[in-house]
C-alpha cells in the first residue's frame, strides 16, 4: 500500500514537472515569437501584445518600449534632418537657377554631380546633360585640363581657381568661366567650373582687332609717329586686360611644355630661377609648344632652354640656343605659326599680343640666342614673410669636420665655371639630429655649364619615422598626414646618391645638411664622399656682411627672389642662384678653380673656429 502511495506522488509529481517545462517551453516560444516581431516587424505591435503572465514577459515589454521609443525618437530626428535638407537643397536649386551663369561640379573622374538650369541652356544640350554623365561630353576639355593640372601643382596658399576659355563640344559656343577646387581636410574631392557665353563678344572683338590693326598698320606705313605707336600700345592692353589670365609659376608652365613635346625630334631644358608672370596658361603653353617646333624645324636646332626672368618691372619668356641668330623675316615667319584649332585659329603671335604690348626681342648671351617674349608680372605674387628676429634658425657652424670630410676625385684644377654642381637643401623634424631629429624632406638641383637646369631636379618628402612638432611644420609645411606612407630616408638616400652622381655638392650651411645624411649612409648603403661647397662659407668670405650670412640675408643683397621658401626644393634653387652670382665675385677674388674654392673654404673654417674660440 505504501509503495503504491509513492508510485502516486511521483506520478503526480512527474506530471506536474512536465506541465510546468511544457509551460517554460510555450512562454519561450511566445517570447521568441515577440522578439522577432520587434527585431523584423514593428515593435510597437510587439508591444500591444501584452501577457505579462511572467516576470520575463514583464521585462521584455519593458525593453520592447524602450526600443519603441528610442526608434521614435531617431526617426523624429531623421524626419526633421531630411526637411532640413530638402530645404537647403530647394534654396540652392533656387540659388543657381537664379545665377546668369553656368554651373557644373564634377568629381575627380569628371562625372557631374551637380548642375544648373542655365548651364543646360548655355551648352545647348538636353538629354545628355545628366548626373554621372562625363564632362567631356560637353565642352572641350583641354583648357580645363590645363587648368586643373596648375591648380594641383599649386601651393594652398596660392589660391584656388583659375580663369579659362574653351567650347562647347558641338564648337559652336566660346565659353569663359573660371575652375574652383572642392576641397575638405586637405583633400581635394571634385572641382566647381562656373562659365558663360562669350561668343559673340569674342566675335565682335576679334573684327575691331582686325580692323584697328589694319588701320594702324596703314597709317604707320604712310606716316610714322608716336600717336599711332600710343593707340597701338592702349589697345594691346586692353585686349589684354579682357583676355582669362591669372599668376602663374613658370616652371609648373614649362613642365606642361614639356608634356607637350614629349616624343619630338628635339630636346628642352628648363633652366634658370622660376618667376611669378601674369597669363593665360593654357594658350601659353599652346604658343610655346608651336614656337619650339617652329624654331626647330627652321634652325634645326636639336636642344633648346626654356628660361624665365624679370627685368626692369617685366618678366620675359625666353627660349635658347647655340647657334645662328634668327633673321627678322624668319621670326615673323615663326609668330605667324598657327597655335591650335583649339584656339579658334590664333596665331603665335596673337598670344603674345594678348599678353603684352611690346614686340619679342632677341639677343645673345653667354654663346647662345634668346628669343625673349615679354609677359606681364604677376599681380599678386605670393611672398616669403620675414622670419622674426626671435626665430631659432639653423645653427651655424655645425660640425665643420664634416666639410674636410668631403673631397672626392673630381679635379682640382677644374674651372669653378666647368664643374657639375648638385646644389641641395632638407627639411627636417627639428634641428638636434643627435636627439633623434630626422630628415622630412630632400631636394636638389644641378647646375651645368653655368646654367640652372630646373628640368633636373630631385625632390622627395621622406616619413621621418617619428612626429613632426608644430614648431618645425610652421616653416615647411610639412604635417604627419603629409608624410604618412612615403619612403623612409634609407629608401630615398640611394636615389639622391644616384642623381648627385660625381657632381660637386653645394649646400648653404652645408654641414647642418650633410650630418643629417651622414647618419644614415650605413643603412641606405651609400657614401656621401664628393666635394662639397658651402654657400655661407663662400659669402662669409666674400663680403663678411654685418647684414648677416643667412640665406634670405644673402639673397636680399643679391637680388635673388627666393620663390617656396624654407621648402627644400625652393630653397635649393635660391642656392643654385646665389652660387652663380658668387662665383663671378669669386674670380673677381682670384678664385677659379675648384681647388681654390675649397683652400678658401678650409681657409674660412679656421678663422670662424678661432673666433668662436675667442
Amino acid at each position: 500500500m505504501g509503495s503504491l502511495v509513492l508510485i502516486g506522488a511521483l506520478a503526480v509529481a512527474l506530471a506536474i514537472l512536465l506541465w510546468r517545462n511544457l509551460a517554460f517551453a510555450r512562454s519561450l516560444r511566445r517570447l521568441a515569437a515577440r522578439l522577432q516581431a520587434a527585431a523584423h516587424g514593428r515593435p510597437d505591435a510587439a508591444v500591444s501584445w501584452r501577457s505579462p503572465s511572467t516576470s520575463l514577459d514583464a521585462a521584455l515589454t519593458a525593453l520592447i518600449e524602450r526600443v519603441v521609443r528610442a526608434e521614435q525618437q531617431r526617426d523624429g530626428a531623421a524626419a526633421a534632418a531630411t526637411a532640413s535638407v530638402e530645404q537647403e537643397r530647394a534654396r540652392l536649386a533656387a540659388l543657381l537657377n537664379d545665377l546668369h551663369e553656368g554651373v557644373l561640379v564634377c568629381n575627380l573622374r569628371h562625372q557631374l554631380v551637380l548642375y544648373n538650369q542655365v548651364a543646360l541652356k548655355l551648352l545647348r544640350v538636353g538629354g545628355e546633360l545628366g548626373l554621372g554623365r562625363p564632362l567631356f561630353a560637353l565642352m572641350v576639355m583641354e583648357p580645363l585640363q590645363h587648368c586643373l593640372d596648375m591648380l594641383h601643382r599649386r601651393d594652398h596658399g596660392a589660391g584656388a581657381h583659375m580663369p579659362f576659355m574653351s567650347r562647347s563640344h558641338d564648337g559652336r559656343t566660346l565659353l569663359q568661366g573660371r575652375v574652383s577646387l572642392v576641397q575638405a581636410g586637405g583633400e581635394t574631392s571634385g572641382y566647381v567650373v562656373t562659365f558663360d557665353d562669350v561668343t559673340a563678344q569674342v566675335s565682335a572683338l576679334a573684327r575691331r582687332d582686325a580692323l584697328l590693326r589694319e588701320v594702324i598698320d596703314l597709317l604707320r606705313a604712310e606716316r610714322p609717329n608716336t600717336a599711332l605707336d600710343h593707340a597701338q600700345r592702349g589697345y594691346r592692353s586692353l585686349l589684354a586686360g579682357w583676355w582669362p589670365m591669372s599668376d602663374l609659376l613658370s616652371s609648373s608652365l614649362f613642365e606642361l611644355v614639356l608634356a607637350r613635346i614629349k616624343g619630338a625630334p628635339f630636346a628642352v631644358s628648363l633652366v634658370g630661377l622660376p618667376v611669378w608672370l601674369h597669363g593665360d596658361g593654357h594658350s601659353l603653353v599652346l604658343a610655346l609648344d608651336a614656337l619650339l617646333r617652329a624654331l626647330a624645324v627652321g634652325t634645326g636646332v636639336k636642344q633648346f632652354d626654356l628660361a624665365a626672368e624679370n627685368e626692369e618691372g617685366c618678366c620675359w619668356i625666353m627660349v635658347g640656343w647655340v647657334g645662328p641668330k634668327s633673321t627678322e623675316q624668319s621670326l615673323q615667319n615663326w609668330q605667324s605659326v598657327p597655335v591650335s584649332p583649339a584656339l579658334g585659329g590664333l596665331t603665335v603671335r596673337d598670344v603674345i599680343l594678348h599678353h603684352t604690348s611690346r614686340d619679342p626681342l632677341q639677343e645673345e648671351r653667354d654663346g647662345r640666342q634668346w628669343l625673349k617674349l615679354a609677359m606681364m608680372p604677376a599681380h599678386h605674387p605670393p611672398r616669403a614673410e620675414e622670419p622674426a628676429a626671435s626665430e631659432a634658425g639653423r645653427p651655424e657652424f655645425f660640425d665643420f669636420n664634416l666639410l674636410a670630410q668631403s673631397r672626392g676625385a673630381v679635379r682640382s684644377d677644374l674651372s669653378l665655371r666647368e664643374i657639375t654642381y648638385v646644389v641641395f637643401d632638407t627639411e627636417t623634424t627639428g634641428l638636434r639630429p643627435s636627439e633623434g631629429d630626422r630628415i622630412v624632406s630632400i631636394a636638389g638641383v644641378r647646375i651645368v655649364g653655368g646654367r640652372i637646369l630646373t628640368g633636373e631636379s630631385f625632390s622627395r618628402i621622406v616619413n621621418p619615422g617619428r612626429p613632426i612638432p608644430a614648431e618645425s611644420t610652421q616653416f615647411h609645411g610639412l604635417t604627419d598626414a603629409l608624410v604618412a606612407g612615403k619612403p623612409p630616408i634609407e629608401a630615398v638616400l640611394p636615389q639622391f646618391k644616384s642623381f648627385v652622381a660625381d657632381s660637386v655638392l653645394v649646400a648653404h650651411n652645408a654641414a647642418f645638411d650633410l650630418k643629417f645624411l651622414r647618419m644614415f649612409e650605413s643603412k641606405a648603403g651609400v657614401i656621401f664622399d664628393n666635394p662639397v661647397l658651402d654657400t655661407m662659407l663662400l659669402s662669409s668670405f666674400i663680403d663678411n656682411s654685418p647684414e648677416g650670412q643667412s640665406l634670405d640675408a644673402i639673397c636680399r643683397r643679391y637680388g635673388i627672389d627666393i620663390t617656396d621658401r624654407h621648402s627644400a626644393l625652393g630653397d635649393a634653387l635660391a642656392t643654385a642662384s646665389l652660387l652663380l652670382h658668387m662665383i663671378d665675385a669669386l674670380e673677381r677674388k682670384g678664385i677659379r678653380t675648384l681647388g681654390d674654392a675649397l683652400s678658401t673654404l678650409d681657409m674660412t673654417l679656421q678663422l670662424h673656429q678661432s673666433a668662436q674660440a675667442l
